[in-house]
Order: structure tokens, then sequence, then C-alpha cells
């Protein structure tokens, strides 16, 4: 054999035995997910990328990655809108409802979070540094496409001002009587001391109302003008992705828009015209089913917020964590898990996009102009102000005092909340949420056993709620549950009265199922808001395990509402701050 052929085979073989030897390495080199020794890092971040957050999580832990030295990290993801979480960081982290362990990291969707807690006197609850923006998202008015092409879109920009003009008119038959059908110009938008986008949303309208000028947010005509913003708001929703779902069903089957537009992160826009609603990577399609009315990202011409989604560790993160953390943030910050959060309509982190998101949001050629930010302090003010300029409440409450409403909350246990009975649970918390009421909302109370009662006809707070508050404490349950004709019979009596310049809405708790005449089909007919000019929309409470949850979600979603539950005691107050949020 020559001396070449020799080589040849002996080279050919080191290889060969090379890349056996790095494939077993591959093989067989543990996972993050697989490890014992690994630090715990458990991170929270805000709903609309909290599907994002754990795939990439997921993708971190089977990486086999290590830092400072071989050691490890096992990341554990949950997710929250920002404005609870805020609430949870600030008040120590006592999330039993849910279950979430209090995080090390938290990944809310902006910045104006952090401004907020330092507001508060807590900022240090977060580790001082550099803010690392894992991507950027700036608040659009989305809008259903036919709507916008009435208001000129695309040759012409659209801001808030073009809002208040339509209601002006007299609505959408005031820009054109074809149109008359639409009727007012309608907004959706989150609660802005829960959700980013409904927070965005507000500074983006007082940044209008002043021409940018902070120091004029008490200016007549500055709160004439956000007032006039927040009196076409449909309700206050506290997560746009839940509301998100509810456009893109109805988006099927209804040939009028549900809503005329939707005050959210661009970003939520690219994911709803391909297939995602609810934000969750898995359903995003390259070629979704095409939509009646796709949405378009609408950058308000005023200007608006580049929502920022910072990375932020917690003060109480231990040493390790913290090495932890900065690990994760910089596995986040490299190019294949960036390009995912392009693939889910996200921008970079300087604010910059790309041709394949402007399509997907039909806003092509157009970019926004990003607003200098408030204070924390004006933000504050802007908060405080909103309790006066939003849209109030006409709500009708509607209390179960069947008999099992005197047993215990469960009664498997011995312990305390939960061998207390349900009715003696759930009166301080009606109490508190009376108390946190605008006192310029209306509301009334009904209840049922076998039948139902007015205890109280709807009127202003301030006028009503010191003798209400006196009823919830003599209230004794007995009797059965006749929650299909109590639901039915609230539905129709707040249709009859309909109020078109209120939120209209029924809140109806119940810890049981259905004893009595009616059927689930008449009631999903009575509150089927596809057939009501009038519609009103009943958030239910489902309390407790033997509450009918099904079914009283399949009410809220039909009156294009929403449904909330107490499954534990101390989630029995939440589940009220949830419900009022709303309005």
């Amino acid at each position: 054999m020559r001396r070449s052929g020799w080589l040849s085979l002996v080279f050919g073989a080191f290889v060969g035995t090379l890349v056996i030897v790095l494939l077993a390495t591959t093989v067989t080199a543990p996972s993050n997910a697989a490890r014992t020794d690994c630090v715990r890092l458990v991170t929270s971040s805000s709903t609309e990328k909290g599907d994002l957050i754990a795939e990439l999580a997921e993708r971190y832990n089977n990486t086999g990655r290590t830092f400072d030295g071989g050691r490890c990290a096992k990341v554990e993801a949950f997710k929250k809108t920002s404005g609870a979480a805020l609430d949870l960081i600030a008040d120590g982290w006592n999330d039993i409802d849910e279950n979430q362990p209090e995080p090390q990291v938290w990944l809310p969707s902006s910045s104006l979070w952090l401004d907020l807690l330092r507001q508060r006197g807590k900022g240090d609850l977060v580790e001082d540094g550099q803010k690392i923006s894992l991507a950027t998202s700036p608040m659009v008015i989305a809008m259903p496409e036919p709507m916008a092409k009435e208001l000129g879109w695309p040759a012409k920009g659209i801001g808030w001002r073009d809002v208040l003009e339509v209601n002006r008119k007299g609505g959408w038959g005031g820009v054109d009587p074809k149109n008359a059908q639409w009727g007012n110009f309608t907004l959706g938008k989150d609660n802005p001391r829960r959700s980013t986008s409904g927070l965005a949303a507000t500074i983006s309208t007082y940044f209008a109302a002043t021409g940018g000028d902070y120091g004029k947010l008490d200016a007549a005509d500055a709160v004439q003008f956000v007032r006039g913003i927040e009196a076409s708001v449909a309700y206050y929703s506290d997560d746009s992705v839940a509301f998100l779902k509810t456009l893109y069903e109805e988006d099927q089957k209804k040939p009028t828009p549900y809503i005329s537009a939707m005050a959210m992160q661009e970003q939520m826009v690219y994911l709803y015209n391909h297939g995602a609603p609810t934000g969750d990577p898995k359903q995003l399609r390259a070629d979704p089913a095409p939509l009646n009315r796709p949405l378009v990202a609408v950058h308000p011409s005023e200007g608006t917020v580049l929502i920022d989604h910072p990375f932020l560790t917690t003060a109480k993160a231990s040493p390790e964590q913290r090495v932890a953390a900065k690990d994760f943030a910089e596995f986040l910050r490299e190019p294949a898990q960036q390009d995912r959060f392009r693939d889910l309509g996200f921008r970079d982190a300087e604010g910059r996009g790309n041709e394949k998101l402007a399509q997907g949001v039909h806003a092509a050629g157009a970019e926004p102009r990003p607003i200098a930010l408030p204070s924390g302090r004006q933000i504050q003010k802007m908060l405080d102000g909103w309790e006066y300029t939003q849209r109030r409440g006409r709500i009708l409450l509607v209390l179960d005092l069947s008999g099992s409403m005197n047993e215990p909350f469960d009664k498997n246990r011995k312990d305390k909340p939960y061998s207390e009975r349900r009715i003696d649970l759930l009166k301080p918390a009606i109490k508190k949420q009376l108390e946190y009421l605008h006192p310029e909302d209306e509301v009334g109370l009904w209840t049922f056993s076998d039948g139902y009662e007015e205890k109280m006809p709807i009127g202003k707070v301030k006028n009503v709620r010191g003798p209400m508050l006196g009823m919830i404490d003599n209230l004794t349950p007995k009797g059965d549950t006749a929650l299909y004709q109590t639901v039915m019979a609230a539905n129709d009596k707040m249709r009859r009265e309909f109020d078109p310049s209120l939120i209209n809405a029924v809140v109806f708790l119940t810890d049981g199922q259905n004893t009595e005449a009616g059927t689930r089909e008449q009631v999903l007919q009575n509150v089927d808001a596809e057939r009501l000019d009038n519609s009103v929309r009943i958030f239910t409470m489902a309390y407790g395990a033997q509450a009918d949850s099904r079914v009283l979600d399949e009410i809220a979603l039909k009156s294009k509402a929403r449904g909330y539950q107490a499954v534990d005691p101390q989630g029995i107050d939440k589940m009220f701050v949830n419900v009022f949020s709303n309005f």
C-alpha cells in the first residue's frame, strides 16, 4: 500500500472516531431539565408573551447550558398581567389562588410598571442596574380593515381626534349613511391599572390631549378630550388577550364588526391576523385562514408609546439566582431566540420592524412616532385622573343565597378559612368591593334562591352604598338555586333600562348549579349579544368547587363578557377585583 493511501485510511479512521465521540457527547450531555443540582429560577411574564417565554425557557433548560464554572439553571415560566404582578411584588407576593411562586425574574410588558413601583416608594424591590429590553412593540389602535378605510386609511393617518370625531358626528352613520348599522365608535380598552396596553393607551390619549405637555394634565380641555375617548369604551377588560379571542371568534360568524377598535400592542395584531389571537405560538400559521375583517395596526398620528419589554431581576433573588438570571437574559438576547420574538410579531430592542411584520399588520410604509414618556409621578396622576374620566358603569350585582351558602367552603377540610361558611367569607369581599366603586357608578342588588328578589334598586353608588352595606351584613341563605330564571330576569331588566352612555352589566355569583325551571339553551339564547342592539354584558363568578363553572363561562362568553372563579378562599378578593376592573 502506498504511504498516501495508508495516511488516508488513518486520517479517515481518526475523523470517524472523532465524529462518533462528538455525537456521543451531544447525545449523552444532560439537559438542565434532567439535572437536580441546577439553580431554580422562577419568571413571571406579561400574558401576551407568556407562552413564548415558556417555550424559550424549555429551550434553555434543554440546552445543557452552563455558566460560572459549570453551574446551571432550571427556569420555571409563569404569566400574569403586568399590573397584577406589580401589585403582588409590592405587597410581598401572595398568589395562592393561582399557585404561582414568587419570581426572581419579572418580565412585564413595559418599564412603566417599574416607574409606578418606584412611585409607590418600593423601587428597591427590583435590582438596580442597566435595563435589558428583550423586544419592543408600539401601542396601536387596531381597527377592522373596513372601518379603517372609512376613516381614510391607508392614505390618511388616523389618530385619537378621529375617534372623537366619529361620535361627534353621531356615529358611523354620520361619517357615511351606508354604515349606520355599525352604530357608534366603540373602543376596546384594557384597564390601565392592570394592563400595559391600557396604560399605554391612557398615556397616548393624554399626550394627544395636551399636545405633549404633561404639565397640562389637569387642563379643562385635556380632561374633556380624554373623557370623550373614554366615553367610547365598550368595557374595560383586565387583559386584551381574552378580549381578542372573542373578537376572533366573532369575525367568523357576524357580518357587522363586533367593535370599532382595540387599543393593543402591534405584536398582538400580527398574531391575531395569523391565527393566534391568544398569543400562543402553537396557534401561529404561516398561511392562516382568511379573516372577514383583518385588523389594521393604526399608529396614532399624534404619537404612541413604544413598549419595551424589559428583563428585571427582583431584589429577593439570591446571588446564585442573579447570576442565573443574567445567563438567561443573555440566552434570550441571542440571535436564535431573538428570531423567535420576530416570528411572533415583535420589533427588535431598538424598535425596528421588518417587511414581514409590516405586511402582517397591514401597515406597510407606516412607522410609529414614539412619544416622550411621562415620569412615574405623572403616570400616577393620569391614573388618578382616569378614575374620573373613565366611562361609568351601571351594574346589577346578583348574589346566590341558596342553602348551600351556609355550608363550609370546603367540606373536606377542618382548618380555617376552608371550614368557614361560604356566606361568611363572601360578605367582607363584597363590602370591600363596594367601597372601591366610584361614587358616580350605579349599582343595585338582587339575591336569589328558589326565586329572585330585588334588595336594592339601582342607584348612584354615593347614594346606595351605605344602605347596601347594611343589607350585605344581614343576608341569610336558604332554599334552592334558580340560576337560569334569575340570569334571564336580570338580563331582561337591564335591557329594558339600558343606558347607552354607561357600561351596562350584570355581575352574577353562584356557588352551585341550577335546580329550578329553565334550560341552558334558553339562557344562552336570552343573553346572546349578537342579536341584541342593547345587549348587556354578564360577568359570572363561580364561587367554590361546586359551582357550575362551565355554564357560567358559556353565559359570560355569549354576552361578550368574561367568567371568573375562586377555587380557594384566598382567591375571593382577587375574583372581585378582576370582575370590577371591567368598570
